[in-house]
């Protein structure tokens, strides 16, 4: 039986489930970072067609991925962030019960949020 990557979170009366998921994608210049592509998605727990999504999209070292690795300030896999996003979610619209919401670009979330974000 494979283990399951949703993740349980209460904000208020709300259950959410959420998860993050990471890609790395093949690097064109050996000099540069490997290019990642993180993806962050949430639902209230009885919908899932009507999930927020927020990409990331950044570089990883040998030392591991800043966004979800805990090589910094910032680290998607932990509930506190997960809580931040779907906050985040809810001030641009999303309304769980009712739309999809995908945001592109997430950086500037975690910008707003007060952490330092270097350009990508």
């Amino acid at each position: 039986m494979a283990k399951s990557k949703l993740r349980r979170l209460k904000i208020g009366n709300d259950s959410f489930l959420w998860t993050v998921n990471t890609s790395y994608l093949t690097r064109t210049d050996m000099a540069a970072d490997y290019p990642v592509h993180v993806k962050f998605t949430a639902f209230l727990e009885a919908y899932k067609t009507t999930a927020l999504h927020i990409h990331f999209h950044t570089g990883a070292t040998v030392a591991g991925n800043w966004l979800t690795s805990g090589i910094g300030d910032v680290n998607l896999h932990l509930p506190s962030f997960a809580r931040l996003l779907i906050l985040a979610g809810n001030e641009q619209g999303w309304r769980a019960q009712r739309q999809t919401l995908n945001i592109e670009d997430g950086l500037p979330i975690l910008r707003r949020m007060g952490y330092s974000i270097k350009d990508e």
